[in-house]
C-alpha cells in the first residue's frame, strides 16, 4: 500500500522526467517567472483523514500562504486532531485510567500546480509537520492532565485536485501519506498512515476584488 501510494503521488514527476530537455527547461522557467511575480494571498481549510490503531481519524487544517501565477504554492498551516482516540494507560499510581490521544502540528507546505483551467487545478503537495502528541485526562478536580507526551516530525505529500464552484469558492480532494521520521519518547501510537483530503478554498483575492474593484495582491 505504502509503496502504491508514493508511486501514484510522484507518477507526474516520473512521468515529466521522460520528456526531454525542453520540459525541463520550461519548469524551470516557470519556477522563475512565478517567483518573480507579486503572489496572491493563498487561504484554505482542509480535513485529512487517516488511521491510528484502526481508528478512523479526522485532522482539521487551517493553511495560510502566497499563491505565485497559480503555480507555486508556499505557506504555513496548523493542524489539530479533531476526533480524540480513547484508550486506557497506567499512571504513576499504577492505575488504569481512560484517556484522548491529542495531536497537533504546524505545517510548513509548498505546492506545484502541474495543470490548471479556469476551472480545475492538479497540483503535488508537500508539507513537514511539526508538533506534538500526548495523552490527556481528566482528573478528579475537573482538570485536564498531561500523562505522556512526544514531539513529532511529519513529511506528508499528497497529489490534489482543486475544483472552482464559483468565484469565491472552491473545493478539493487528494490522497497522500503521512510518515513520521522522528519522535521523541513517550507516545507509541502509530502516525504514519495514508490518508485522504477534504478541503474548502476561500479566494480572497476575487472575493476584495468584487468588492473593491482593487486586486489584492502581496508586496
Amino acid at each position: 500500500m505504502r509503496l502504491f501510494l508514493l508511486g501514484l503521488i510522484f507518477l507526474p514527476i516520473l512521468l515529466s522526467a521522460q520528456y526531454d530537455d525542453e520540459r525541463l527547461t520550461i519548469f524551470e522557467d516557470e519556477f522563475k517567472k512565478s517567483f518573480k511575480s507579486k503572489p496572491k494571498l493563498d487561504v484554505k481549510f482542509d480535513n485529512r483523514f487517516s488511521f491510528i490503531r484502526d481508528n478512523d481519524v479526522k485532522t482539521i487544517g487551517i493553511k495560510v500562504g502566497l499563491n505565485f501565477r497559480r503555480k507555486f504554492k508556499v505557506g504555513l498551516g496548523f493542524n489539530q486532531m479533531f476526533l480524540p482516540v480513547e484508550k486506557f494507560v497506567i499512571n504513576d499510581q499504577d492505575e488504569e485510567v481512560p484517556v484522548n490521544l491529542e495531536y497537533s502540528y504546524f505545517s510548513p507546505y509548498l505546492e506545484y500546480v502541474y495543470y490548471n483551467t479556469r476551472k480545475w487545478e492538479f497540483s503535488l503537495s508537500i508539507q513537514h509537520g511539526i508538533g506534538g502528541a500526548n495523552y490527556q485526562f481528566t482528573n478528579s478536580n475537573g482538570e485536564k492532565e498531561k500523562l505522556e507526551q512526544s514531539t513529532i516530525l511529519s513529511y506528508e505529500p499528497a497529489m490534489l485536485i482543486d475544483y472552482k464552484i464559483v468565484r469565491w469558492i472552491g473545493i478539493g480532494t487528494g490522497i497522500g501519506y503521512r510518515m513520521i521520521y522522528y519522535r521523541t519518547p513517550g507516545i507509541k501510537e502509530n502516525f504514519t498512515s495514508p490518508e485522504y483530503v477534504i478541503k474548502l478554498k476561500v479566494y480572497l483575492g476575487e472575493i476584495v476584488r468584487t468588492i473593491t474593484g482593487k486586486e489584492l495582491k502581496i508586496d
